[in-house]
């Protein structure tokens, strides 16, 4: 009877965690063009945007992602489920189907920043010590 009860109370613990997903960035933090209505995103929120499953902000502006390759790869990790080279290749795939556009790519973290704050909808996943300049932090929930 006890046995059943912990394994039921254990189950019961694991499906809360999974189910309330936090993102932790290691090293780097979520931008957005001043025009995005957002001030946070949950982690679920993030992935879907990051793998092309949602398409539009709230209002109808379209998400446009920028990205610094090779810089905040284990962020777009932990963002996504992809490293950088899945990441560049899966949208290859959706873009050359139609179904997508690549995301907008800086050289630097000072252009990427500035890519964002220029570009309405933007948003990008940049190193926690980048100057953000004309941009918002999104908070992480």
């Amino acid at each position: 009877m006890k046995s059943t009860f912990f394994t039921l109370a254990l189950l019961g613990a694991v499906l809360c965690l999974g189910a309330n997903r936090t993102l932790a960035l290691d090293g780097a933090v979520v931008i957005a063009n001043s025009s995005v209505a957002a001030d946070s995103l949950g982690a679920d929120a993030i992935k879907d945007i990051y793998t092309g499953k949602t398409k539009y902000w709230d209002g109808g502006q379209v998400v446009v992602i920028a990205m610094l390759p090779d810089k905040t790869d284990a962020a777009l990790q932990q963002a996504c489920g992809m490293d950088t080279s899945a990441f560049k290749t899966f949208w290859q795939r959706l873009a050359f189907s139609g179904r997508g556009q690549e995301p907008k790519k800086a050289s630097s973290t000072d252009e990427l920043v500035k890519l964002v704050a220029d570009t309405k909808g933007a948003i990008a996943i940049v190193p926690a010590d980048a100057a953000l300049t004309g941009v918002k932090k999104l908070e992480i929930k």
